[in-house]
């Protein structure tokens, strides 16, 4: 068989093979496969504005679609005039699967409230650490009183298990 009938015959391969995560909630500030992995924030200016989203202090869904077999997840937060200094906002996670996984409610700073965020979501897999981020507005809706650890709702196809 020549190399362009195994093209054809395995397309899909050549999607997994090629393509990172992609953050679906809350909505991103853009999406480059090719400058995914440079630092912090994946090629994207923090300083758009144009896809804010409400950031309600006791927790908000961040959902990914994760084209990688094997990774570990990181999802923190820093505050949009200080990208410097990220924070984590819950333990790390290791991933094992393809698919879409949501953290159902991933809470914010008491102490950010009315500040505005960038929420950074970091894959690190077997072709390096990818990033992407989000803009948010943190708002004092609800009480901070405790990390989300154990209630993420998962596909059945993603088995994920906090490194901690």
């Amino acid at each position: 068989m020549r190399p362009s009938g195994l093209l054809f015959a395995f397309p899909n391969l050549i999607v997994v093979t090629s393509a990172h995560f992609v953050l679906q909630l809350p909505k991103s500030l853009g999406y480059n496969d090719v400058l995914e992995a440079q630092p912090p924030c994946g090629s994207f200016d923090v300083a758009s504005r144009n896809t804010v989203t409400d950031w309600p202090l006791g927790g908000s869904a961040v959902s990914v679609l994760s084209t990688h077999p094997k990774a570990t997840w990181q999802v923190r937060a820093a505050l949009a005039n200080d990208t410097g200094t990220w924070t984590d906002l819950i333990p790390s996670i290791a991933g094992a699967g393809l698919g879409d996984f949501c953290l159902p409610a991933v809470p914010g700073h008491a102490e950010w409230v009315g500040l505005d965020a960038v929420l950074q979501v970091t894959q690190s897999a077997a072709d390096g650490t990818l990033y992407q981020v989000s803009r948010r507005a943190l708002l004092g809706v609800s009480l901070l009183t405790s990390v989300v650890r154990s209630q993420s709702s998962l596909s059945p196809s993603l088995l994920l298990t906090f490194a901690i």
